[in-house]
């Protein structure tokens, strides 16, 4: 027996050993990397921590940036003792009864009503980046540049900005987007 071939004995048994680590170390390797994907795709559909800690209190909180604007309107200023993005403090129902209250008093004698429908329905709804509860609702607003926020669970956000004029009534039918693909279409390898 030569001493190479003990040597070639002893280095197989050696390549399949590392091998079969290697195997593990990957099949680990991809599971977690599989159970981080989920960890994310949880968290994307659960919210955002902004978005979690507002719902935690029951305060829909919108995600647009600039939602209010420092104009001349009535209607942009934020409604006393209100928080970020003119949601006053406390439950989902009192925020919007009190962002209601407000556009009512600061209508004006010229407002105009604005009607807001959703599909589906109870869509929440924010005008000027105040929260003013789920659709359908209708709401006399001050004349002047305004912006529309319609939100609902798994579906894409619908923003709009809209001018209102002295005693006109306007209406919004919106049709909300469903945020996934309706489709998954699959391409394979081509056969050779």
């Amino acid at each position: 027996m030569s001493p190479t071939y003990t040597l070639w004995e002893a280095e197989m048994p050696l390549r399949t050993l590392h091998f079969c680590a290697a195997v593990v170390v990957l099949s680990l390797l991809g599971t977690s990397v599989l159970h981080g994907q989920a960890a994310v795709e949880y968290g994307v559909m659960t919210g955002s921590s902004a978005t979690a800690a507002a719902s935690s209190r029951g305060i829909p909180f919108p995600n647009v940036a600039g939602a209010l604007s420092t104009g001349s309107s009535p209607s942009a200023a934020p409604a006393p003792g209100s928080g970020p993005a003119g949601v006053p403090s406390g439950t989902a129902e009192a925020a919007a009864k009190t962002n209601l209250d407000f556009f009512q008093s600061h209508a004006g004698p010229n407002a105009g009503t604005v009607a807001v429908h959703t599909t589906p329905d109870k869509a929440n709804v924010w005008v000027d980046g105040k929260f003013l509860g789920p659709a359908a609702l209708n709401l006399k607003l001050a004349p002047g540049h305004h912006q529309l926020l319609v939100r609902a669970p798994n579906m894409h956000e619908y923003l709009q900005e809209f001018d209102v004029t002295a005693k006109q009534a306007q209406s919004f039918e919106v049709a909300m987007k469903s945020a996934y693909q309706s489709q998954v279409v699959v391409h394979w390898p081509a056969q050779k």
